[in-house]
């Protein structure tokens, strides 16, 4: 299984994000100056739904713009699943646009026990990556 590697200080802030959204399904984008996820920049779900996002088209102008001239590296993108588990669904393969990042997704379905799991998208299924949290 291949790896991913990502500061714990992202993964907390992601299931805060998370948590923040329920019941709709939070978004944010995730990068870092190598391979290490060492950033993440919240989106807002322009959808405001519990079962899809979508991040404005604007805002994601902005951010590739901003990462060219912070010399980083778009590594992931997150979303949350408030009441099912932490697996793509349909839609969430259909819409993945970005084959070399990983998508790691929150499940709230345990709202005590968060689960974030990560996957490759290849636009034909799912590869999960094992997580690796780094300090």
């Amino acid at each position: 299984m291949a790896t991913v590697q990502i500061k714990r200080e992202i993964l907390e802030a992601i299931v805060r994000h998370a948590e923040e959204e329920a019941p709709r399904e939070c978004c944010g984008l995730l990068t870092g100056p190598g391979e290490i996820i060492t950033h993440h920049r919240p989106m807002k779900n322009v959808l405001e739904s519990n079962v899809r996002y979508a991040m404005d088209a604007r805002e994601l102008f902005q951010f590739f713009k901003n990462l060219r001239e912070a010399d980083q590296k778009h590594l992931g993108i997150y979303h949350s699943h408030p009441v099912s588990d932490a697996y793509p669904s349909e839609t969430d393969v259909r819409e993945s646009f970005y084959p070399d990042c990983a998508y790691f997704i929150v499940s709230l379905k345990n709202p005590h026990s968060p689960l974030i799991r990560a996957f490759r998208l290849p636009g034909d299924g799912a590869e999960e990556l094992a997580i690796t949290g780094v300090e």
